[in-house]
């Protein structure tokens, strides 16, 4: 009879699961490859994943670390797209906004959220909460150019990646993301996203969609 010998726990190799490795894969995979198309601009894997980096280093900058909030409300734009990673990046948590909800909406998530940072598009602004306990926000211009406030953030900012994370088993349960309902029935209700279960999701996605890499994907 074939015996095999115990295997402690210590033993096991066993990496967190983070949809944050799937651009560090597709930086090493794909470097001068298209990953963004908005308007006339392009972005390679490189460049993306370089921005995201100096994103999450322009959130450090500002006092955003683990566990804290930030709230974007952008249309699908780049600065959209690279809070999906950077803000995760250093273990604090998104909160996409729907930018078809109303004011009210908006501001009753960002204050229940208690985003210690709110990110948003200028065309979006109007929409922004106000007053003197309202947090403080980063304007995004959408151009990709000097003078924009988002991209002279990242300009200032360091563009060397983030340790990675999740760090342990136990930190690939924890807070990637906190998304709001449309509040059809109701008020909004926040559903909370792990790192593990984001990064799951993705698979799950990727293969019922047929995802190759050579897909061109409408986000």
């Amino acid at each position: 009879m074939v015996t095999f010998p115990e295997v402690g726990a210590d033993h096991v190799s066993v990496v967190p699961l983070s949809p944050l490795d799937f651009l560090t894969r597709a930086r090493a995979m794909y470097a001068d490859k298209v990953a963004v198309v908005h308007g006339e601009r392009r972005l390679t894997y490189a460049q993306l994943a370089e921005r995201v980096a100096r994103l999450a280093d322009a959130l450090r900058a500002r006092g955003i670390g683990p566990r804290d909030r930030v709230a974007f409300l952008c249309p699908n734009t780049p600065a959209m797209l690279e809070a999906h990673f950077a803000v995760p990046a250093i273990g604090a948590v998104l909160v996409a906004l729907n930018t078809r909800l109303a004011a009210a909406e908006i501001d009753a998530i960002v204050r229940r959220s208690g985003a210690a940072l709110l990110v948003v598009d200028a065309e979006l602004e109007h929409l922004a909460p106000t007053g003197p306990d309202a947090p403080p926000r980063l304007r995004v211009d959408d151009t990709g150019a000097p003078g924009d406030p988002y991209e002279d953030a990242l300009a200032a900012a360091s563009p060397a990646p983030p340790p990675r994370l999740p760090a342990t088993l136990a930190d690939e349960h924890g807070p990637l993301s906190i998304n709001y309902t449309s509040g059809t029935t109701g008020d909004p209700k926040g559903v909370v996203y792990s790192h593990r279960g984001a990064y799951l999701n993705a698979l799950s996605e990727a293969l019922v969609t047929g995802l190759d890499q050579d897909s061109v994907y409408l986000w």
